[in-house]
This record gives structure tokens, C-alpha cells and sequence, in this order.
């Protein structure tokens, strides 16, 4: 009776260590698109909360790291972005969104950002058409 619940026991555990292994194995090309996905959150939660403050110089970069985030979407989702027009589309729009910002903001953004707020809710738009459609959740 004690042999067959030591097997028992030797097989729940070694059972324990192939199930995790295969889960991290199968997580593992998931880790990019939600890294990504996460530190836009992360830095669209610190813009808003900078332009509702009127902080202009944390406004600026939190938008710049925004950006920077917004070019590796591609990189991120790549089967996504190179076979379904709409994801690429709405990646793009977000990219031509920051621009159109950055463009437009004056030279004397650090010190004045009266329109900080209106931005804000131009690029969330942005992101939120796309999580229409492809949000995992």
C-alpha cells in the first residue's frame, strides 16, 4: 500500500514540473505583444494623469515614449500587422496620430499645454478603435 502512494506521489509531482514547463513553453511567444501592450498602458495611464495636472514636460515625455512604444506594435504582431488591413491601419493611425501632435506642438510645449487634454483624448480614441476589435480580453 505505502509503494503505491509514493508512486502515486512521485507521479503527481513530476506531473507538476512537465505541466509548468509546457505552460512557460507555450507562453513564451506570447511575452512580446503583452510587454508591449502593457507599457502603453502603463505610459498612456501617466499622460493622462500629466495632462490632467498640466504637466506639460511630463505630457511631452510620456508621449515620446508613447511613440517609441506605438513603432514596435509591428514587431510585436507581426503576423497581425502584415495580414489583417484593419490592424494595420489602426497601428498606422496611431503612429500618424503622435505625429500630427508632435507637429503641432509649439516650441514652447514644456512650459505651456493648454491642449494637452485634447490630445490625450485624440490618441486614446485612437488606441480604443483598435481595441474594439482586438482586445484579448
Amino acid at each position: 500500500m505505502i509503494k503505491y502512494v509514493i508512486v502515486l506521489l512521485a507521479g503527481a509531482i513530476a506531473g507538476g514540473f512537465a505541466g509548468n514547463t509546457i505552460a512557460h513553453r507555450l507562453a513564451e511567444p506570447h511575452q512580446h505583444p503583452r510587454a508591449v501592450m502593457t507599457l502603453m498602458g502603463f505610459h498612456r495611464e501617466r499622460l493622462d494623469a500629466a495632462s490632467q495636472a498640466g504637466q506639460c514636460a511630463t505630457v511631452e515625455a510620456e508621449r515620446a515614449r508613447i511613440a517609441l512604444l506605438q513603432q514596435e506594435i509591428a514587431l510585436a504582431f507581426p503576423l497581425t500587422y502584415k495580414q489583417e488591413e484593419r490592424f494595420r491601419k489602426s497601428a498606422d493611425g496611431l503612429g500618424n496620430v503622435l505625429q500630427s501632435i508632435a507637429a503641432a506642438a509649439p516650441a514652447t510645449a514644456a512650459t505651456n499645454c493648454p491642449e494637452a487634454k485634447a490630445q490625450f483624448k485624440k490618441m486614446n480614441d485612437s488606441c480604443d478603435d483598435c481595441h474594439k476589435v482586438y482586445d484579448p480580453e
